[in-house]
């Protein structure tokens, strides 16, 4: 493809020097550019691409996209671009022919719920016969293959994002959804992506280390429904589908061409009634604009209530019927690590949930203290490189939901797995918590596994938290194997 083909699409951009020259690839990573490859220089936190621009010409670059002029010049054509991040987003989608143009494409953001959320709306319109694929912090389905999602973010980078859509217009899909994380957002993987609906679950403190602020946070967020208001090339209004439970939910509507609420409050235009929680599942009414329906689901939980609301109006948003909700809830399980119940042979129950915030450990709790006649026991950590005022808020989000905790390691990266229980062991006693009596500290999570199982006692729930579907610990720059459902029941047989 041409580079003036590709840049179409940039209208703040400059170019200098023969815009005519063929492009055979794209790419970030100057150690990846090939002859006749388009590279295109991002500023991170920790490099500035724009350095590796002469290094990139010497392996052949046919091009460079950037945000300023390199100096001295270099003796291939130069596009000087506002965003590059964005701009890399529009190239990679023109490289792969603009494939969300050819798809109806949902997008799914928000805090907590977004892969569970994401999963049953592919599943609901596929009830339809329709060929959906999605992409999630766990798997990615092109419409015919599932194969696990091993990019290392929830959202994978702008070039690999256009693959898997274009993988999905060749398997003729009709759908496709995205699960959406705030920093694909704020890194432009999603620009160049037409989006017909943008779903907003709830928005809950996370990832402040790297937004900051809640409202920066909250903006990042919202880019996905400003996307809607976007030059489209496909018919129909784009809508906005919107939790109106949220406190946020004012600024997610009002970004909305047309919306679509949900959610228990008695406004919502999809909302769940006469909820009945159990063991095995939960049944719920749910009012819909222009039907009432009976569901039963095999998934646990008020949390999982709220996230087959938000499908059912993501699929009716798309285009799917009522009905489709009912069939899909009946035949459709949870994610992997999203409060997975394992088969252990045991006389207490044993769940693994990826609850990692403290919105979303304190909604696992609750579950389980509905459906448990027993105790309930947490294992839980909390990762590094990530706000450390979530140790405490993590502690006390679990004080009087469960009735014993034991803290373990999470993903610590690069920090001292030691001095992150020390932490949490602090925020524990500083909210009048005592230590063997109400909560342990033991750094290797296997050996908190067996801990927990030795405390549990018939009729109990113990509840490993934070990691669900993760198949390795990041410590010190070493991938250490450790897939929590497998650990779990190797300990329990043991």
């Amino acid at each position: 493809m041409r580079l003036s083909q590709l840049i179409a699409d940039l209208p703040t951009a400059r170019s200098t020097g023969d815009t005519g020259v063929d492009v055979t690839g794209i790419t970030s990573d100057s150690r990846a550019v090939r002859p006749g490859h388009l590279f295109v220089a991002l500023r991170g936190q920790q490099f500035d691409g724009h350095a590796f621009i002469p290094a990139a010409v010497q392996q052949g670059a046919a091009a460079i996209v950037c945000e300023a002029a390199p100096n001295p010049p270099v003796a291939v054509p130069v596009v000087v671009t506002g965003n590059a991040h964005e701009a890399l987003g529009h190239l990679a989608s023109a490289f792969h022919g603009h494939p969300s143009r050819r798809l109806k494409l949902i997008g799914v953001t928000g805090t907590d719920g977004k892969t569970t959320t994401t999963t049953l709306t592919a599943a609901t319109l596929r009830r339809a016969g329709a060929r959906t694929a999605h992409l999630t912090t766990v798997e990615a389905c092109d419409g015919l293959t599932t194969r696990p999602n091993e990019a290392g973010f929830t959202t994978p980078q702008a070039m690999d994002i256009q693959a898997f859509l274009a993988q999905a217009v060749a398997q003729r899909c009709v759908y496709a959804v995205l699960e959406v994380s705030s920093h694909a957002l704020a890194t432009g993987r999603v620009a160049g992506c037409e989006f017909d609906v943008a779903v907003f679950t709830n928005l809950a403190p996370e990832h402040l280390d790297y937004h900051r602020t809640m409202e920066d946070y909250r903006a990042e967020k919202e880019k996905l429904f400003r996307m809607l208001s976007g030059p489209r090339t496909k018919g129909g209004v784009p809508t906005g589908v919107v939790n109106l439970d949220d406190p946020a939910a004012a600024h997610f509507l009002a970004l909305s061409p047309l919306a679509l609420t949900f959610g228990f409050s008695p406004e919502a235009q999809v909302r769940a009634e006469q909820v009945r929680y159990t063991a095995k599942g939960t049944n719920f009414f749910l009012h819909l604009p222009t039907t009432e329906i009976t569901v039963a689901t095999r998934l646990l939980g008020r949390f999982n209530v709220e996230n087959w609301m938000a499908a059912a109006a993501a699929a009716l948003a798309a285009g799917g019927s009522p009905r489709l909700v009912v069939d899909a809830a009946a035949t459709t399980a949870a994610p992997p690590g999203r409060m997975e119940r394992l088969p252990a042979d045991a006389p207490f129950e044993v769940f693994v949930d990826f609850a990692h915030t403290p919105h979303g450990l304190a909604a696992a709790l609750e579950t389980l203290r509905s459906i448990t006649t027993g105790r309930v026991i947490a294992v839980f950590g909390h990762a590094g490189r990530r706000d450390p005022t979530h140790r405490h808020d993590l502690v006390a989000a679990a004080k009087g939901r469960c009735d014993s905790m034991i803290f373990t390691m999470d993903d610590p990266y690069d920090e001292d797995p030691a001095a992150i229980l020390s932490q949490m062991r602090r925020a524990a006693m500083a909210i009048g918590l005592t230590e063997f009596r109400d909560f342990r500290c033991i750094i290797d999570r296997r050996d908190a596994f067996a801990a927990a199982f030795a405390l549990a006692k018939p009729g109990d729930a113990v509840l490993l938290a934070g990691r669900g579907h993760e198949t390795y610990i990041p410590l010190n720059g070493k991938r250490l194997p450790f897939h929590d459902p497998t650990v779990a029941l190797e300990v329990l047989r043991g």
